[in-house]
């Protein structure tokens, strides 16, 4: 059937859309690669998309303070992208926050970890069960215990331990040495329900499907990177090159092992240099840890600009904490002037050319 929503018209089965209580609109099913075409519908409610935190995950080297410079170099290439993917989407900050301010029309999110991919898919396309399902948990040390070992099989389990795990975890980390928030005996002044503001999360979930049922965000994919760019290649070749780009956030380089379940080795890091410089038609961003073998990587290769941008964050996740610079990799063919950043020089890059 033909179903009219907005200013804009859709091909949608009644299968692929309720209403809920709230009388707001929710899509139950990703969308089809040709709505790319269609304008997204207003949203409901813009403000939620200027906030600094619109993400419900919690993650390990979130890139929040890093998208006003992401959003001011695809805002200085012309035309603005089409479609956005985030491969190594984890928290999501920067897409959640370009497609709400309509910097990109269009996005997909993308993760190989299974979990992360479970909770985008169903905050997205099923958020009304979440919802629910969150608001009946029990926060307690018992239970982090619990869904620690548990093995889900379906998807909205998945997506539910990813929520409990991720909101009551140190730093958020799902996967490896990280223990509960507050430590086991609970002795700290931080509880392990401190994370767990379930107005706020309930407002950020409805966040999320509120872009899905507006035809901004399209698809959710448990994929690796190289996965997620073939399917682009495969499913969205209609598009022009410069219609897409692709946002990476991988694994750091350093205390990966400490973070994430799916780190990197050094191979699988210039493989994705190799490809990205070589073989990838689309415009692309990058962000990394500032590290040595990250520039060797990029500095100085055609037809790219690696930027050094003065933010800092705290990586914890070691008995350590360490602050690291960004590094921020494009190919975009204009970089603004601007003082949020520093171009490395090719010829010399442990040294920064400045845009002053």
């Amino acid at each position: 059937m033909i179903e009219v929503v907005g200013s804009a018209h859709r091909r949608v089965g009644r299968e692929d859309s309720m209403r809920s209580t709230r009388g707001v609109t929710r899509r139950r099913s990703p969308w089809p690669p040709e709505a790319v075409w269609d304008k997204p519908d207003p949203l409901g409610d813009q403000s939620l998309f200027s906030h600094s935190v619109i993400s419900p995950l919690r993650y390990p080297g979130a890139k929040r303070q890093l998208v006003p410079v992401i959003e001011g170099l695809i805002a200085a290439n012309i035309p603005p992208p089409r479609l956005l993917v985030e491969p190594f989407c984890g928290g999501a900050t920067t897409t959640l926050r370009l497609l709400g301010a309509g910097v990109a029309e269009h996005g997909i999110l993308a993760d190989v970890d299974p979990l992360v991919a479970a909770f985008w898919k169903t905050a997205a396309f099923d958020s009304a069960w979440l919802i629910s399902s969150m608001h009946e948990l029990t926060i307690t040390v018992e239970e982090w215990d619990r869904w620690r070992e548990a093995n889900p099989r379906s998807r909205r389990d998945r997506a539910l331990k990813c929520l409990f795990l991720n909101r009551t975890t140190f730093s958020g980390i799902l996967h490896g040495r990280a223990g509960p928030i507050g430590g086991r005996a609970q002795a700290s002044k931080y509880k392990i329900d401190c994370r767990f503001g379930l107005e706020g999360l309930t407002r950020r979930i409805n966040g999320v499907a509120e872009l899905a049922s507006t035809g901004r965000l399209l698809d959710v994919w448990q994929a690796d990177w190289r996965t997620s760019l073939q399917r682009v290649s495969e499913r969205f070749s209609f598009l022009e090159d410069h219609e897409v780009v692709i946002y990476l956030d991988p694994p750091y380089v350093d205390k990966a092992q400490w973070l994430y379940e799916w780190s990197f080795e050094s191979d699988e890091h210039s493989g994705l240099a190799s490809v990205l410089l070589k073989d990838t038609r689309y415009r692309w961003l990058l962000s990394y840890d500032d590290h040595g073998a990250v520039r060797d990587l990029y500095c100085g290769q055609r037809g790219q600009t690696t930027l050094h941008v003065s933010h800092r964050y705290t990586a914890a996740g070691s008995e350590k904490r360490t602050v690291k610079d960004e590094l921020l990799v494009t190919n975009l063919p204009t970089t603004p002037l601007s003082d949020r950043y520093r171009i490395l020089d090719p010829q010399n890059p442990t040294n920064q050319s400045g845009l002053d």
